[in-house]
């Protein structure tokens, strides 16, 4: 008889022990699922706020607006003003260099354990676990016109000017301000050499080869060194434009 209760006791322990282990795993796997979309739900939510933050500056830009200003809700993480990467641009007519420039794009941009969100230079991009994509496209267009096979290229390019942070889980006011633009219009045909320096260089090359994929032919040519991408761009005519934005956070 003792023999036999020893052997039950062991039976339970055994069965307990499994399932204790059981609902352990079944815990542990649900809580990490409910954890990856709580994440997942932030950075959607964060891309949705940095589209936000596209339109006012574009409507600033576009309609000369002084200021136009938005809150962010954070979750956490920081956002901030930055110098950001440096973008050149190089346009040639005839073997002479027509207009050039160089400078920092500046961006603002979220930042959450390895997770960020950027408005650079026109566009808005995601950069998670190293692999950067685009979340919304920048202001940058080939337009090929069938009656003459004119390529006809349009450049927007958008700079932010500021500094600041803020950081926790409240609400962050992102404040934008026109300071100036100026467009440059080129009718004769040559080409744009542009680098983009950036974290984001990965995005912004696919972004260009779309283009190439949409004029079906050579006009665009992409190099992509590490962080450091190259741009060839040939065109009929080019609309050249600069937008300069002094922008900054607050609480």
């Amino acid at each position: 008889m003792s023999e036999r209760a020893v052997s039950n006791v062991l039976g339970f322990s055994l069965i307990l022990g499994v399932v204790i282990i059981a609902l352990s795993l079944v815990f542990s796997h649900t809580y990490f699922m409910i954890n990856d979309a709580k994440e997942k739900v932030k950075y959607e939510s964060m891309a949705q706020g940095f589209r936000k933050i596209q339109s006012i500056i574009e409507y600033s830009a576009y309609s000369k607006n002084p200021l136009k200003s938005i809150r962010i809700l954070l979750n956490e993480g920081s956002i901030s003003v930055k110098p950001g990467g440096d973008v050149t641009i190089c346009v040639v007519i005839n073997n002479t260099t027509a207009y050039s420039y160089s400078g920092k794009m500046g961006m603002i941009e979220y930042s959450f354990k390895e997770t960020r969100v950027a408005f650079e230079n026109g566009g808005v991009w995601l950069l998670s676990s190293g692999k950067p994509v685009m979340v919304s496209e920048p202001r940058i267009f080939i337009y090929k016109k069938k009656v003459n096979n004119e390529t006809i290229l349009f450049i927007a390019l958008t700079k932010i000017n500021g500094s600041g942070s803020v950081g926790g889980k409240g609400f962050a006011e992102v404040e934008v301000r026109y300071n100036s633009s100026e467009t440059r219009v080129f009718n004769e045909s040559g080409y744009v050499e542009m680098n983009i320096t950036s974290d984001y260089a990965q995005a912004w090359k696919r972004y260009f080869d779309g283009l190439r994929g949409y004029t079906e032919n050579t006009v665009l040519q992409t190099e992509l060194n590490e962080s450091s991408l190259n741009v060839s761009i040939y065109f009929n005519k080019l609309v050249l434009t600069q937008y300069i934005l002094d922008s900054s956070v607050g609480t």
